[in-house]
This record gives C-alpha cells, structure tokens and sequence, in this order.
C-alpha cells in the first residue's frame, strides 16, 4: 500500500476537494485534514470503535485507509444534522457491518 504523510501544497488554486485513494495509507493528522475534524475527534472515534485504524510496526502508528476517511465524513455529517450521539452512531455502524455480512452470506449460498 502507499503510504501519504502530510504535505503542504503550493498550489494557487481556492478550495480543491480531495478524494482519498484506495489501497493508500493516511497518517492520523492527515486523515482528519481530508475528514475536516480536528485530530481529537479521529482519536475519540477510534476510541468508540466507529473507526478503526492500522497500526504498522515497528512503532505502531496509527494509519487509516479511504474507507475510515469517508466514515469519519459520515458520523460528521449526521452528528451536524441530527442529534445522535457516539453510542448510536456505534449501533448503526455495528447493524451495517451486520447486514453486510449477511449479504455476503446469502451470494454465497447462493453461488453454490
């Protein structure tokens, strides 16, 4: 996988939307700058077990992936519009994972 640390831009250009790329590896304090959270809220997510991170050896950094970039977006959002708080957005996460494994699951027995 590649690896992104943060690098400053020189770049003339106003706002540019950065869309996060598969198979690459986010450091902690980038992946709050592309989710637009301060670093905190990345850690207190992890805490919660909303996102879950990397850690590569030998120090264990933290580094996460598009997908933990695009779930912190998520819980942002819907902490912005609705009033919910972490352990509710825990349950909805946990009834995903669960549906979607339970999709797999019927592809499956459905293939064989």
């Amino acid at each position: 996988m590649k690896k992104f640390s943060d690098q400053k831009s020189s770049s003339p250009l106003g706002l540019e939307i950065f869309q996060p790329q598969p198979n690459t590896l986010y450091s902690l304090e980038v992946t709050a700058h592309l989710a637009g959270v301060p670093r905190r809220s990345v850690l207190l997510y992890c805490r919660a077990g909303l996102v879950h991170p990397l850690f590569q050896p030998p120090h264990g950094v933290m580094e996460f992936t598009e997908e933990a970039i695009y779930t912190v977006r998520k819980i942002e959002y819907l902490r912005a519009n609705h009033t919910m708080d972490l352990t509710w957005f825990k349950m909805m996460i946990d009834l995903r994972d669960e549906l979607d494994h339970l999709r797999a699951e019927i592809r499956f027995l459905r293939n064989r």
